[in-house]
């Protein structure tokens, strides 16, 4: 009987392991547009509202190792579009990392890929941040996601 049970464990293990996702460049590389943002408050999803205009956002993560983030202002009837955020970029695990060199990352998120084609970037925080203020703590602590699809 023991032997069917560590059997059965040892059958679930090796499927989840195999079922994990394995993050490669083609399946980040292209342009992808802002569809919904917003952050988790527990675990519960809370959305964003965005105008058309903030919907306009988007990055552009090319082959040759750049990333381009286009951050875009206002309201309807009034986009202003920033200054473009030049990185470069590269996989570590099911993450990508957005970087000027190679000691300042500058956004580091986790990317799940999605059923719909769209792909999912979530705050990386690896250590959760202590501070005296449990305002600013939750505010540090807070994960915030980007769902992007392929334009």
């Amino acid at each position: 009987m023991m032997r069917i049970v560590l059997s059965s464990v040892l059958v679930l293990m090796c499927a989840s392991f195999g079922s994990a996702q394995k993050l490669k460049k083609e399946d980040v590389v292209g342009f992808w547009k802002l569809k919904e943002s917003g952050f988790y408050e527990g675990k519960k999803k809370e959305k964003k509202d965005f105008d058309n205009c903030l919907l306009m956002r988007n990055y552009t993560i090319r082959e040759d190792g750049f990333a381009i983030y286009n951050r875009i202002e206002g309201s309807v009837g009034n986009c202003i579009p920033t200054e473009p955020s030049l990185s470069f970029w590269k996989i570590v695990d099911n993450r990508i990392q957005f970087y000027i060199n190679k000691d300042t990352i500058i956004d580091e998120v986790e990317v799940t890929l999605n059923s719909d084609k769209t792909i999912t970037f979530t705050s990386y925080i690896p250590q959760p941040i202590k501070d005296k203020d449990p305002n600013l703590e939750k505010m540090l602590n807070t994960i915030y996601y980007d769902v992007l699809e392929a334009y």
